[in-house]
């Protein structure tokens, strides 16, 4: 009897590091399917667009030789900063914006009412329609930019702001009323950590559209940064060079999406405790 419980006890000791190296290798794997996918779509479309008219069609290995030496020269750099500077704080800001009137439309039944509607039809309007009115308001400069911004990143965040208020497990909050806790340490003990993974939803929502609306603007307003690099190699046909920014800025959404997405899921696991 003795003998088999050890039996068993040792099986499991062992089955554990298999069982650990499970998520690795499945991470791995993923891992070199994308890679592999990666390769074989550039593959594919350098193949297919060799014999392209060059100023239509640029090849992967036309883009690499552009974008570095778009790199060399400083050019890709310095438009890189100077979208990312409009972007990181336009973001900023229409996130704390909106997870403040989220809070206080999740909380509150008479501001949810005031602003439900508005925030709806806001956020189900094609914003770019709006571009031009903007631009007769603040002008085509730094501050349209931002504007441009924050209208598109703002409503996603408001709103899984407010769906995670709203669905804070009662019962701690009547936990937090039988200790006398003031609403204070209501809203930062209990809502606020609770609330965390659908902000972050809203937020990795947010960063798409906002991406998106930094383009926009560098396009229709004032034409600078990977916009405007993107605007001008495309109207003077240089179009391996018109694809570095495009690039760049695949490249940096994708970063800052799984930058969110970890944050998503800390959170989304201290939920599940």
């Amino acid at each position: 009897m003795q003998r088999s419980a050890q039996a068993s006890a040792v099986s499991k000791s062992a089955g554990e590091p298999a069982a650990a190296s499970d998520p690795n290798r499945q991470r791995r794997r993923e891992r070199l399917l994308q890679i592999g996918t990666l390769v074989l779509l550039l593959a594919v479309w350098e193949f297919a667009a060799r014999d392209a008219n060059k100023l239509l069609v640029a090849v992967p290995s036309d883009i690499a030789v552009a974008t570095w030496e778009l790199l060399l020269n400083g050019e890709l750099l310095s438009a890189t900063l100077d979208s990312m500077s409009t972007f990181v704080l336009g973001f900023v800001i229409a996130s704390v914006i909106g997870i403040v009137i989220g809070f206080a439309m999740g909380t509150n039944r008479t501001v949810e009412v005031i602003l439900d509607p508005y925030i709806n039809a806001l956020y189900a309007m094609p914003l770019v329609a709006l571009i031009p009115i903007l631009m007769l308001w603040v002008g085509i400069g730094f501050l349209a930019k931002i504007t441009i911004i924050i209208l598109f990143a703002v409503f996603p965040v408001i709103i899984n702001t407010v769906t995670g208020v709203k669905n804070v497990d009662r019962h701690y909050l009547d936990i937090g009323r039988a200790f006398m806790a003031s609403r204070f340490m209501v809203y930062r003990q209990i809502i606020a950590p609770y609330a965390l993974p659908y902000v972050a939803s809203g937020l990795r929502i947010a960063l798409g559209r906002g991406i998106i609306a930094m383009i926009v603007a560098e396009f229709l307003t004032s034409i600078s940064g990977l916009g405007g690099l993107i605007i001008n190699y495309t109207n003077a046909f240089e179009t391996a060079k018109a694809f570095a920014p495009v690039l760049v800025v695949a490249l940096l959404a994708n970063a800052l999406t799984v930058l969110v997405q970890k944050v998503e899921e800390r959170f989304g696991r201290w939920r599940r405790r």
